[in-house]
């Protein structure tokens, strides 16, 4: 995996991002149901009118409403999967076990804190600071890649 080609500069924000992709996905996913089931989201999308001028039977517009839906959930689905992809390789880079179990479990997995402690058997205070340890090493090999690219920048341009 490459960092900079990947343009990772923090290791807590690259692998928070495919957490809330997941989370996004998810709420996606939530307001597709509700709409095939005829309920309206103003809470999601205040602007758009749940039901058309034909009166409070009318349900003409779901079936692409539907189809949006699904549309766009299958472009944040391959988003999704690409990122998982990309932050198990970069995950992979840590040379602990642990920490490389705690990231997936928590970032890739999606688990919470408390089940991420119970699959790795330790207190959830050890887990998180196994967690910040792991991130620390990873933004290591992060400023490592971005200072490597520098130095051949400048060997470059010396030329």
């Amino acid at each position: 995996m490459d960092i900079v080609k990947e343009n990772i500069t923090d290791a807590k924000k690259y692998l928070t991002a495919i957490r809330e992709q997941h989370y996004e996905l998810e709420e996606l996913k939530y307001e597709r149901y509700l709409e095939e089931n005829g309920l309206c989201i103003k809470v999601s999308n205040p602007a758009r009118i749940c039901i058309s001028s034909g009166g409070s039977n009318d349900l003409s517009n779901i079936p692409v409403h539907i189809e949006q839906f699904m549309k766009r959930i299958e472009k944040e689905e391959a988003e999704l999967y690409r990122m998982r992809d990309t932050g198990k390789e970069f995950i992979d880079q840590l040379p602990d076990a642990r920490g490389r179990a705690i990231l997936k479990y928590y970032y890739v997995d999606f688990l919470t804190w408390e089940q991420v402690a119970l699959r790795i058997h330790l207190s959830q205070s050890r887990t998180y600071n196994s967690h910040r340890l792991a991130l620390e090493n990873l933004n290591s090999k992060i400023r490592a890649a971005w200072m490597q690219k520098c130095i051949q920048i400048l060997k470059d341009r010396s030329k």
